[in-house]
């Protein structure tokens, strides 16, 4: 099916950058009687609501307890490229900075936050009462120097995290070998459940250790990635202020995207997506396309993975996806090979932009050179006419037609009659408008006028086929016929009754996920004789 492109085809085209909140600062040894604090930045170029955000923090006491705290963020809108910080009091104090306000105290959360407490057995978790007025949140492992492991997840997918004063690149085996921890978010965000050994060690950013220098880190300019560095002297913390704007633009990537109807089958759509420019130092990218079922525009755990490929650089092309129906919305994950943030892009769906859906099309020519058009269309509400085409040669086609929607929604059938000359060969297609002015083709029908003996067997249209098969078959009465196909052990995969006009008829029919790989038989019986014929699916 051919498209033409207007106004009412989805298109995105973004440079992509970051795609969420991330941690700015961390301020966990505060000492001389100082508060605690974290503060995270707005990398959007929109507002973002922290609603569903969680902070996990892990913790060792003596006894060997080991375990989380688990942070619920409140419901919060960060304006763009803006800022939030929380602390374990308003107003708070750090060095050289008394009185300052925080947007949350973890002590006393607004609606929607939460902040537990989890010991593990080993096993499982039990929750425990979180200490009152708690100002030790981060709390370092057991041991010299200070070692911090805190994690930020959104939609129940890490977005980033911070691992500060080991030396190492790799998330320690004593996380990775923690039980799997249970999230039970407030309202109506998504419950989730983390399992810390599968965190991929590069979601994760590392700071060595270094003697005096532990009680804070800060980003060297918001957001930064991997540019963090520890606090040694008062003043170099600034909550609810810049710490600077970077101009590195060494992992910014332009994407386009676009969904549209599949030519094949209009059940289905076509994402295409092409990475058309980007710097050498951010390839190769892994690029995964999630359907989007969970939190409309998001990506949560509730999605589903489809598609994952690596694009070596900006000059690979573009990328052609099937998607498995023609509402689908997706979700664009890009994992760039030198950056610390994953970032992501929602692509709305074909159905939103443009509902046209031509569920199937179809016909018949009789001895008598009557040629019977019939089609049935979803979203009926959405089109505003039907231009009927005609050709002799495949190239050339000719309006001979215009048949207008009626004003029913959903589901609608039509039928164009006419008669013809006698040639050996016509073909029609389909040329469809909506009502926003957007036009999509049928695919092509293809009729032999002249009825001979020669024609009384299936012609498989395509051969090997796909994901449908389409034949052309010949019938001297109009009747109702049985059409199955069988795998090559005489199984019956799929049966159906049709009605078959007089004539020469072009049927097509899509194929389950049943079909594997193989070759099958289609058979066409009207009580008194067979026609069968053998194809192979791809």
């Amino acid at each position: 099916m051919k498209k033409i492109f207007t106004l009412c085809i989805l298109i995105v085209i973004v440079i992509v950058t970051r795609s969420q909140a991330v941690l700015n600062e961390v301020y966990p040894q505060p000492g001389n009687g100082y508060h605690e604090f974290f503060e995270l930045y707005n990398e959007n170029n929109s507002p973002e609501n922290l609603d569903n955000y969680t902070l996990v923090a892990y913790y060792e006491e003596s006894g060997g307890k080991t375990g989380f705290y688990v942070l619920d963020l409140p419901d919060f809108l960060m304006t763009a490229h803006g800022f939030y910080t929380a602390a374990s009091n308003s107003p708070f104090d750090i060095q050289s900075q008394l009185g300052l306000i925080a947007h949350s105290n973890w002590n006393a959360l607004t609606a929607g936050g939460v902040l537990t407490k989890w010991e593990s057995d080993g096993s499982s978790y039990t929750s425990v009462s979180v200490p009152a007025n708690l100002n030790d949140l981060f709390v370092k492992i057991l041991g010299p120097g200070g070692v911090f492991h805190i994690f930020l997840f959104k939609n129940g997918i890490i977005v980033n995290g911070l691992v500060a004063g080991l030396n190492s690149t790799i998330l320690p085996a004593y996380i990775k070998s923690m039980p799997a921890l249970p999230v039970d978010m407030s309202g109506a965000s998504i419950d989730f459940t983390i399992d810390f050994s599968v965190i991929p060690d590069n979601s994760i950013e590392y700071l060595s250790n270094s003697a005096g220098t532990n009680n804070g880190y800060f980003r060297s300019s918001d957001g930064l990635c991997g540019e963090w560095l520890k606090s040694d002297s008062p003043g170099q913390h600034t909550p609810r202020q810049t710490n600077g704007t970077s101009s590195s633009s060494a992992n910014d990537l332009s994407l386009a995207a676009v969904i549209s109807q599949y030519a094949m089958d209009p059940t289905k759509s076509l994402l295409t997506y092409n990475i058309t420019a980007g710097p050498a130092s951010a390839f190769p990218v892994i690029v995964e396309v999630y359907l989007d079922y969970g939190i409309a525009g998001e990506w949560d755990i509730n999605d589903v993975l489809f598609d994952s490929r690596s694009i070596g650089s900006a000059s690979v092309g573009a990328q052609n996806i099937v998607l498995s129906s023609w509402d689908v919305s997706v979700i664009i994950v890009i994992r760039a090979a030198t950056d610390c943030y994953n970032k992501t892009i929602a692509v709305g769906s074909y159905s939103s932009v443009l509902p046209v859906q031509l569920i199937n099309f179809q016909g018949n020519v009789n001895k008598d050179n009557k040629v019977t058009l019939q089609w049935k269309v979803g979203n009926n509400e959405t089109i505003d006419q039907f231009e009927v085409q005609r050709s002799y040669d495949g190239k050339e086609f000719k309006t001979i037609g215009l048949v207008f929607t009626s004003e029913k929604s959903g589901t609608e059938n039509y039928l164009f009659y006419e008669t013809i000359n006698s040639y050996d060969k016509v073909m029609y297609r389909l040329k469809m408008t909506d009502k926003e002015g957007g036009i999509t083709y049928s695919r092509i029908l293809v009729f032999q006028t002249k009825i001979t003996t020669s024609n009384n067997n299936i012609k498989i249209i395509g051969n090997p086929v796909n994901d449908k098969i389409t034949f052309n078959y010949t019938s001297y009465v109009a009747q109702v016929v049985d059409v199955k196909i069988y795998d090559m052990s005489g199984r019956v995969m799929m049966r159906n009754k049709i009605n078959s006009l007089e004539g020469n008829n072009t049927i097509s029919f899509p194929l389950a996920s049943a079909f594997k790989p193989n070759m099958y038989l289609v058979e066409i019986n009207n009580g008194a004789e067979t026609q069968t014929a053998k194809f192979i699916k791809q």
